[in-house]
């Protein structure tokens, strides 16, 4: 196992929050694709929030817009506010381990199971039938509050130890 410092192991946790959340905001961005071509051929059944937008609007790029600045909104909140708490923990974790870390024992097993609760739910909602643009709207929310909350990991990553929160 690689042993890491304990500003390395911060790191390393910012760095995977942030590339997950720059691959959900590229799957939601295809999402959003899909969805504006299927309003537009018309081939959309069903409940779909551009159709809904673009009734208030009267323009489909302008509500797809709206509901970006919509989810980019959301997610900062939900990453600045939310997700604070668990940076909060795993730095706390991280800086209570002694050096150096083994990469094993970064995040504790409930943690994990968090995570990999996370990702089942999202493998599952792949295959419910909700709109494109539902999908499209979460997965890109979810990639905006990861990204924000990476920032949190790297401020702490070069913050002093004796300050236990962010």
């Amino acid at each position: 196992m690689k042993n890491l410092s304990k500003k390395n192991a911060i790191l390393l946790s910012g760095a995977l929050w942030i590339g997950v959340g720059v691959l959900l905001l590229i799957k939601g961005i295809w999402y959003l694709k899909d969805a504006r071509i299927t309003v537009i051929n018309g081939t959309q059944k069903g409940f779909s929030l551009i159709k809904k937008l673009t009734e208030f609007t009267n323009n489909l790029e302008q509500a797809i817009l709206i509901l970006l600045c919509g989810a980019l909104f959301i997610g900062f909140f939900k990453g600045r506010v939310i997700l604070k708490r668990s940076v909060n923990r795993v730095v706390n974790r991280i800086r209570s381990q002694p050096s150096p870390l083994f990469l094993k024992n970064i995040y504790s097993k409930g943690y994990l199971f968090l995570v990999g609760g996370m990702m089942c739910t999202g493998m599952v909602c792949k295959y419910l039938p909700f709109p494109l643009d539902v999908k499209g709207f979460v997965d890109f929310t979810v990639g905006a509050a990861l990204i924000n909350g990476s920032v949190l990991y790297f401020r702490a990553a070069f913050t002093p130890q004796t300050k236990n929160t962010i």
